[in-house]
């Protein structure tokens, strides 16, 4: 690293540039198109886009923290994150190309593309400290948080144009809306475009093992991580809050979409204002927070971000004001930043610095492992509140509900499902020590 702490500095410009990149993917694939033109379009229900968004979960959760500890190992994180990035990108723009009637092709690509995404990250969260130290990381992680967010929204604004035809209201000269398929071959250009000044502007710090590393190896020091994890205190708590607040974070960001058009009942184009106003808040309580957490106890912090979750979840449940709605929206946008801002240092604090392969690798296990609950809870709790389900007959009955109320009950319930993990998941965190630096100041 140079003497310079810009965030300007074109190693960190570099790093964060990835959050922008992989952002636009997650916001266009995983949030607001694929999910709804399997539902919307295709005529299928959740289970077609949830179960392979598990089953794409689990396999990232066996292999990311071997992948992690590997890295400990190597200098070429850079590459790993580079081939997973093309393998993205490629499946992503192939779902283009599939023919309707060919469902389970649609489901295998995206079970690649979501996978290659996810093994991309335990390399591209390690090479953090490759471009900031010591507090200053924390800053960094969180500018890194709020490029992506910034990515989100640059990616929905150039992408939205070739599903509806128009930008809000404003026709695009030679560009025709295809829909929501049309949303594929743009995502995946921009997400391999914007992942290059990584790969060319950051420079990895040498490794501090030695050894050859290899999947056997990588294996064997996971679970000598997990065993010894009582070496360093508070850190299995940590990941196993960290799970519940993930699964309840992941399967929010993948129905968001859905939900704003079925309970919401908004079109693409409000769907898309909501979701950039949310992000923009993001940006900003990104850099925020993340400035705040140089100073304050990243512990207290966390804590603070759920707990806000918590109320936030429970207010879209119970409100049906539109106003309300969009405000809670942008404050859910600012927690989320804030979550994963404060996560990534918190982690890297309670561990050696010789170690962030390993244990990022395992921070990687315990959100991906949730990320293949949280969808199939949600989509259980969706089936049995369906008004054609036994359940949700009786629920509806209860509460003497409309129409529109019975169509929105399994939503409103999954979203219930995740306040009780968010909840469970603070009272899991109260015990994590405090990390490094808070424990130096």
């Amino acid at each position: 690293m140079t003497g310079s702490t810009s965030i300007w500095r074109r190693d960190i410009l570099g790093w964060s540039l990835y959050d922008f990149a992989n952002t636009i993917y997650s916001m266009n694939i995983v949030s607001l198109y694929l999910k709804r033109y399997i539902v919307e379009d295709l005529n299928y229900d959740d289970r077609w886009f949830d179960i392979p968004f598990s089953l794409s979960m689990a396999f990232a959760a066996l292999l990311l923290p071997a992948l992690g500890a590997m890295s400990d190992y190597t200098t070429k994180k850079k590459l790993f994150v580079l081939l997973f990035t093309i393998a993205c990108s490629g499946a992503i723009g192939l779902l283009a190309v599939v023919p309707p009637a060919m469902i389970l092709a649609t489901v295998v690509l995206f079970v690649i593309a979501n996978f290659s995404y996810e093994a991309a990250q335990p390399f591209y969260n390690a090479l953090l400290y490759s471009v900031a130290d010591g507090p200053r990381a924390r800053y960094i992680s969180g500018v890194g948080v709020a490029f992506g967010y910034v990515g989100s929204v640059v990616g929905m604004v150039l992408v939205l144009p070739f599903v509806t035809g128009g930008l809000f209201g404003l026709e695009i000269p030679l560009i025709t809306g295809g829909g929501k398929v049309a949303a594929f071959v743009p995502t995946a250009i921009l997400f391999l475009l914007f992942t290059l000044p990584l790969v060319f502007w950051v420079h990895e710090r040498p490794v501090q093992k030695k050894g050859k590393p290899g999947l056997v190896r990588a294996y064997r020091d996971v679970y000598d991580g997990v065993v010894q994890t009582k070496k360093y205190p508070g850190v299995l708590r940590f990941l196993i809050a960290d799970y519940c607040f993930e699964d309840a974070v992941m399967t929010v960001i993948i129905n968001i979409g859905l939900y704003c058009s079925i309970v919401l009942s908004l079109d693409d184009t409000q769907i898309n204002a909501f979701l950039i106003i949310s992000t923009i808040s993001a940006v900003a309580g990104s850099l925020v927070i993340g400035k705040i957490a140089q100073f304050w106890s990243l512990k207290r912090l966390i804590q603070l971000i759920v707990i806000g979750w918590i109320i936030c979840l429970l207010l879209f449940v119970v409100t049906d004001n539109m106003a309300v709605v969009w405000v809670i929206g942008s404050v859910v946008g600012i927690l989320l930043g804030g979550l994963w801002t404060t996560t990534r240092p918190m982690l890297a604090e309670l561990v050696p610095r010789s170690e962030l392969g390993r244990f990022f690798g395992l921070f990687a296990l315990s959100g991906r492992a949730a990320a293949v609950i949280g969808p199939l809870l949600w989509t259980t709790v969706v089936y049995l509140f369906n008004s054609e389900r036994a359940v949700g007959r009786a629920t509806a009955r209860m509460l003497d509900l409309t129409e529109q109320q019975m169509t929105a009950l399994p939503y409103k319930a999954g979203i219930l499902s995740l306040v009780v993990m968010m909840a469970l998941g603070l009272y899991i965190f109260r015990n994590v020590r405090q990390p490094r630096e808070d424990r130096r100041g």
